[in-house]
């Protein structure tokens, strides 16, 4: 009885959700299609229903100002709020940006950093290098400065996979910053990222979370550079600093890792 019964919700509760999902489907296509006026009146219901995703791209739109004529951040925290009600992972690390940044909000740090920290729990990428960043440089009355902890946040980071994690994690290794100096671990993890950098085509969840050709901050007065030619520069800066024993160790060490997370 309690299967047949619980064949019974699972059915109803399908049939209740298709035309959400329908909705869904046509927003995400609209916004594919250049429709972003659509898109967002979609989403715009299916947030009011109740749907975190949909709240967390309302926000999005009006961040980006696609859809909703100009950029409205303050407008986007109602969204991003609405998305976290309902334990948003991606909108934490939204909305604590906004307060990171002032955009919206009033800044706040300590809003902020407890957002991001939320969802590095969840271990969500981004949060977890927005927090290694705010540790590295400290922010002044808010956030001290620690290097040991910024050393820890990118290395769960870079064991995730993410680029700009491994060339930090990997700089703070070989340079000996907030851990003790180990040039052949650290040009390991440059290495990894280095094989990311020079695929043909950049893996979804890397462009997902800090897309390889998007310009990153250097040292104060350096030029912009971006992330793939950072990584491919730094590698060869290091090879050339090593011995060829030690360059060859980190380079095997460094592809029996990816061998190892692809399995």
């Amino acid at each position: 009885m309690r299967k047949f019964v619980s064949a019974i919700v699972a059915a109803t509760f399908m049939a209740a959700s298709a035309p959400a999902y329908a909705d869904m489907a046509e927003a995400q296509q609209a916004y594919a299609n250049g429709d972003f006026t659509r898109a967002v009146e979609l989403w715009q219901d299916e947030a009011s229903a109740g749907d975190a995703d949909a709240a967390w791209y309302v926000g999005n739109m009006f961040v980006d100002g696609l859809g909703v004529g100009d950029p409205d951040p303050e407008l986007a925290t109602t969204y991003y709020q609405m998305a976290i009600d309902q334990d948003h992972v991606e909108a934490m690390v939204s909305l604590g940006l906004l307060f990171a940044q002032g955009r919206g909000v009033r800044q706040n740090y300590h809003r902020a950093m407890n957002l991001l920290y939320q969802a590095a729990l969840e271990e969500h990428p981004v949060a977890m290098v927005e927090i290694a960043n705010y540790f590295l440089d400290g922010v002044p009355n808010y956030v001290e400065k620690s290097e040991g902890h910024a050393f820890e946040w990118y290395g769960l980071a870079a064991r995730q996979g993410v680029v700009l994690a491994q060339l930090r994690f990997g700089q703070m290794h070989y340079l000996g910053i907030g851990a003790p100096q180990d040039q052949e671990e650290g040009l390991m993890w440059i290495a990894v990222a280095r094989e990311v950098a020079l695929s043909r085509d950049e893996p979804y969840w890397s462009y997902r979370v800090y897309p390889l050709d998007d310009a990153i901050r250097g040292a104060e007065g350096d030029e912009p550079h971006t992330l793939r030619s950072s990584v491919i520069a730094l590698y060869d800066e290091y090879v050339a600093e090593v011995s060829p024993e030690v360059a060859n160790d980190a380079q095997q060490a460094a592809l029996a890792w990816i061998a190892d997370r692809a399995n």
